[in-house]
């Protein structure tokens, strides 16, 4: 796998700091000794600057004995120059060959030294042809001058910090190594992330790696592309308004039939309130986002549209929350048309079954055969019954019931509803049993004794001789819990999401025994009038319980 062309750059790199940092160091030597020179060269000449016209004034051979005792003191060369630029004395030159000495006037330091008094200058020397620095003063003043004075000293080249670039060289060294580590496990580390996007061996070429993972997220990009069109198509067609949010409670997506069943188009992007004002459904929405379970809900009439709203949560990496708008207008103006029809056609059968039970009446002084007539009057009184039921049923769905609230001792009722059918219990050779005590709560005592002779007739109904209903009952906190058992014939597990439907009836087999198919619906909506729940388990074979859950308080 090619790993290390960036490591040779990091390797380079580091050299090359090494390499500066050493030139760098030789040049601040160089300056900082320069510097060093020319200040002891300017204190030195304007200290001898004040004998220099005299000198000057003095034959050759009398200033270079001067001159040559200022060298030695100070270990610099020093040079007499006259106003036109002749040497007058030098202290490394005997007076008789200083007419060989070429015209010092134009020298840098002289010039300098002409225009601002002192002048300074870097060079070779002409004489030594060594890199030296001078400084000249001039003699006298500016407008008559009677020459210059000039000190001079050679540079020696500093030192070389070996030591400083051998250690630069092995910092270098070290730093180029740890780079060297520390991008291969990177690279490794990259390379074990693509492998596993990749069909190549784990040995191959880490660019090879990295193409062929891209050409596999590309892929995947497609692929996800084309289930999230084919997703969004399907939702497009579904009569149902679907909307996603985000945990912030941000509309991400809206089909089309949410905008239509809403009345308005979808903000997406924007807090679903600017969308939609329902207060029920926001605060649906916002508990489901708080984690409290999903929501369902209703929605007051858009466009003449009724929507039933159900907000669940949605286990996703962006969205949080799904909300589904559903128009049943339709469903529940066929509900309002149905119970019409259940009050019409007990109201209808009142009358026929008037004139059959006078007609009874009259068969019987008429001397007509005993075992007709009473099969005759059983099939009335059922009828009557399953009237009796329809007009329960009626009132109770359209809300007519009125409820009279008073305190109930749960066990004084239980006895009477027991009492009431102990005689068909012991006709089907059922027992009733009773564990209530005293159990004081507030609730219309008609109604609820209503709701436990149901119960308690269809444990005896649908049960067998030798078994029993069991009648218990129990204050916990704020509440009651009523409970019926019987260890009688059961109910299918697949029937039991269905008990509470209106004229169901469970499949017995050859069980004969049956009632209007209206008890256990007429039960559920009376418990649900007195501000209770009821839940059914069952198993068949072995019996079924019946649990109601009633407020304490009331409803």
């Amino acid at each position: 796998m090619r790993r290390l062309k960036p490591v040779r750059v990091v390797g380079g790199a580091a050299l090359l700091t090494a390499a500066l940092v050493v030139v760098i160091t030789d040049q601040v030597q160089r300056r900082t000794l320069v510097r060093r020179e020319q200040r002891q060269l300017a204190t030195a000449v304007e200290s001898l600057a004040e004998d220099a016209g005299r000198l000057l004034a003095a034959t050759p051979e009398s200033a270079e004995a001067e001159i040559r005792r200022w060298a030695a003191v100070s270990g610099l060369r020093v040079t007499l120059i006259r106003a036109d630029g002749v040497v007058h004395a030098d202290s490394w030159t005997v007076a008789g060959l200083l007419d060989r000495l070429e015209n010092h006037g134009s020298r840098p330091e002289v010039v300098a030294a002409r225009q601002q008094g002192t002048g300074t200058a870097r060079r070779r020397s002409v004489t030594t042809d060594r890199e030296t620095l001078y400084v000249a003063r001039l003699v006298g003043p500016r407008d008559r001058p009677m020459g210059f004075l000039r000190l001079a000293v050679e540079l020696e080249p500093p030192a070389r910090p070996w030591a400083a670039m051998v250690l630069a060289l092995a910092l270098a060294a070290g730093a180029a190594l740890v780079a060297r580590l520390r991008v291969q496990r990177f690279l490794g580390r990259v390379a074990r992330h693509l492998v596993g996007w990749s069909d190549l061996p784990p040995t191959a070429d880490l660019e090879a790696l990295a193409e062929d993972a891209d050409r596999h997220f590309r892929a995947e990009r497609e692929r996800l592309q084309r289930e999230l069109d084919a997703t969004r198509a399907a939702l497009a067609e579904v009569s149902e308004g679907v909307l996603l949010l985000d945990r912030d409670g941000c509309l991400r997506f809206a089909n089309a039939a949410a905008a239509r069943l809403l009345g308005q188009p979808a903000a997406i992007g924007r807090p679903l309130v600017e969308t939609v004002r329902d207060p029920a459904l926001v605060t649906a929405v916002r508990e489901v986002l708080e984690g409290e379970g999903d929501r369902l809900t209703s929605c007051g009439e858009v466009q003449g549209a009724e929507l039933a709203v159900r907000v669940c949560a949605v286990a996703h990496p962006l969205l949080a929350a799904a909300v589904v708008l559903r128009d049943v207008r339709g469903e529940r103006q066929l509900e309002r048309a149905r119970r019409a029809l259940v009050a019409d056609l007990a109201h209808e059968l009142r009358t026929p079954l008037t004139v059959l039970a006078g007609l009874g009446e009259e068969l019987r002084e008429l001397g007509v055969a005993a075992d007709l007539l009473a099969s005759m009057e059983r099939q009335v009184k059922r009828l009557e019954a399953f009237a009796h039921d329809l007009e329960e049923l009626a009132a109770i769905e359209s809300g007519r019931v009125r409820l009279e609230m008073a305190p109930v001792d749960l066990g004084v009722l239980v006895g009477q509803v027991v009492g009431d059918l102990r005689k068909k219990a012991e006709a089907a050779g059922v027992e009733l049993r009773t564990n209530v005590g005293s159990v004081q709560l507030a609730t219309d005592p008609r109604r609820l004794a209503q709701v436990l002779t149901n119960l308690v007739d269809n444990g005896i109904r649908y049960n067998r001789p030798g078994g029993s209903v069991t009648v218990t009952a129990a204050a916990e906190g704020d509440q009651v819990r009523l409970v019926v058992t019987d260890d009688g014939i059961g109910i299918p597990a697949a029937e039991l999401p269905l008990v509470f439907q209106r004229f169901y009836r469970v499949h017995r087999g050859s069980q004969s025994e049956g009632g209007s198919g209206l008890g256990l619906a007429i039960v559920k909506h009376l418990v649900k009038a007195l501000g209770g729940t009821v839940q059914l388990a069952s198993r068949e074979g072995e019996g079924t319980t019946v649990t109601v859950t009633l407020p304490a308080a009331g409803p």
